[in-house]
């Protein structure tokens, strides 16, 4: 089923059942800071108890000062409710302030349950706006991108939701971008591996959300599932939608371990967001946006360093980097190319016939290859590292272990080429590659490596004694 034109109703209804959650979110993202939170029942978004100051400085000790405000106000709320729980008259003001947030004969066993929902939602008038503010540099052309999959073009209001429009977003569950998408989703719709990660290129992780959003609209057939399902997955909804046939139904009596608060109020959200980034002047005064960046975008044709790139035009290599997010750090570290094919964001005066022009010699006919160890029992970083001859350091950074360098039994490990273990110099990369010295390497190396399987145990240099 193909998404609905504009001409036809409503595409994002506002059912009266979420209008309170609407509100609820669209105060949160215009009136209050990061200095104010809400204390609210989380089945009913128009039961405020208490909106609480916190401390907005965005320091360690302030989070954890606010961490310990916010408890504190949630036992005294949750002791108020289960008084109330044991049918206690109310008596002291704050009893009083407490049940007449609640209907009239309002039974007791309904005081315990909304203790069981009180939740703190900290104010984010702040980080909205900068996000906002963002969005002008991009969402003009996400509207296009999604009109060009025969999409409704609000859909573009969605990372000022999910990442507040900034590329660099990176959440705790690993999800990366401005669509925040995770690992395993991201994969299904553009390439992500140790050489590059699009779901930090904008414009090509806009093309894969408008894919993954149409298809959960021609799965669920109408925008406040396929909207929800961005979050809770498009095999939840379809058995919600299975179960419950109608959003409004789905969102009063669904009910599974993974369809909680977040999920439940995805879509009411989204409303608010796109209402507030619509009329952002309504909200937040005349705010100047973000323009959209002169940039030159280039799609390499081969295989590249990026440390030869930079040598040959009018820009550095930390430019390089800061302006291709997708680019991962083996890149700019001088131990693989850019791959053909990766559209490349440059500063608008280098030219695309500059480029044609300076990068075929560049080229080369393939990637560094990456020999492989399979981690055993008794190994470290430190033997891997000597036993291939090669700097610990190189190791570490190539695989991405961590200041400890921590390893387990089973894991590969990407083993630096000979090539690549000179001594790093500040830019992280080879010393003798410096800038200012760079020549292009011929390719392919004299001595090839190997192909890059992990290799046999048995031919390895000794391994330290198995404990």
């Amino acid at each position: 089923m193909s998404p609905a034109p504009p001409e036809q109703a409503e595409l994002f209804p506002v059912y009266d059942l979420i209008k309170p959650n609407v509100t609820f979110w669209t105060h949160v993202f215009t009136k209050h800071t990061r200095a104010q939170a809400l204390v609210h029942d989380m089945g009913d978004l128009s039961r405020i108890y208490e909106e609480i100051k916190l401390n907005p400085a965005k320091s360690k000790e302030a989070a954890q000062a606010n961490k310990a405000t916010k408890k504190k106000a949630l036992e005294k709320y949750r002791t108020l409710l289960l008084t109330l729980s044991k049918g206690k008259v109310p008596e002291t003001p704050m009893e009083k302030t407490v049940a007449a947030l609640f209907p009239d004969k309002t039974k007791p066993k309904e005081f315990k349950l909304a203790a069981q929902r009180l939740r703190v939602q900290t104010g984010l008038k702040e980080h909205f706006m900068e996000g906002v503010i963002r969005s002008g540099a991009l969402i003009d052309e996400f509207k296009m991108i999604f009109k060009s999959h025969g999409l409704p073009e609000d859909l573009a209001y969605l990372p000022c939701l999910e990442s507040a429009y900034d590329i660099q977003a990176y959440s705790k569950s690993g999800a990366a971008g401005l669509w925040q998408f995770t690992h395993y989703t991201g994969k299904l719709f553009m390439d992500i591996n140790h050489v590059v990660d699009q779901r930090r290129d904008p414009i090509v992780s806009t093309h894969g959300a408008a894919r993954l959003l149409k298809k959960n609209y021609e799965t669920l057939e109408n925008w406040p599932m396929a909207i929800t399902a961005y979050n809770h997955g498009l095999n939840g909804m379809s058995r919600a939608k299975n179960k419950h046939k109608t959003y409004p139904a789905i969102y009063t009596d669904y009910c599974s371990r993974s369809f909680k608060f977040a999920s439940r109020n995805f879509y009411p959200e989204f409303l608010a967001a796109r209402q507030v980034a619509k009329n952002y002047v309504n909200y937040y005064g005349r705010i100047t946006l973000d323009k959209p960046g002169q940039k030159t975008r280039y799609k390499v044709k081969g295989f590249v360093a990026a440390n030869d790139l930079v040598c040959k035009l009018p820009m550095g290599l930390a430019t390089l980097q800061e302006m291709n997010p997708a680019l991962k750090k083996p890149v700019f570290d001088g131990m693989k190319y850019i791959p053909p094919g990766q559209t490349l964001y440059l500063p608008r005066h280098i030219s695309s016939d500059l480029l044609d022009k300076t990068l075929g010699s560049l080229y080369r006919t393939a990637q560094r290859p990456t020999p492989f160890h399979r981690v055993v029992k008794g190994d470290t970083a430190g033997s891997i590292a000597n036993a291939y001859k090669v700097p610990l350091k190189n190791l570490i950074i190539l695989n991405g272990l961590g200041k400890k360098a921590v390893i387990h039994i089973g894991q590969i490990l990407k083993i630096p080429l000979k090539e690549e273990t000179r001594p790093l110099g500040a830019a992280g990369v080879p010393q003798s590659d410096s800038l200012a010295q760079s020549k292009t390497r011929p390719w392919p190396p004299k001595q090839p490596a190997k192909p890059s399987l992990p290799p046999d145990q048995s031919k390895l240099p000794n391994h330290p004694p198995v404990q």
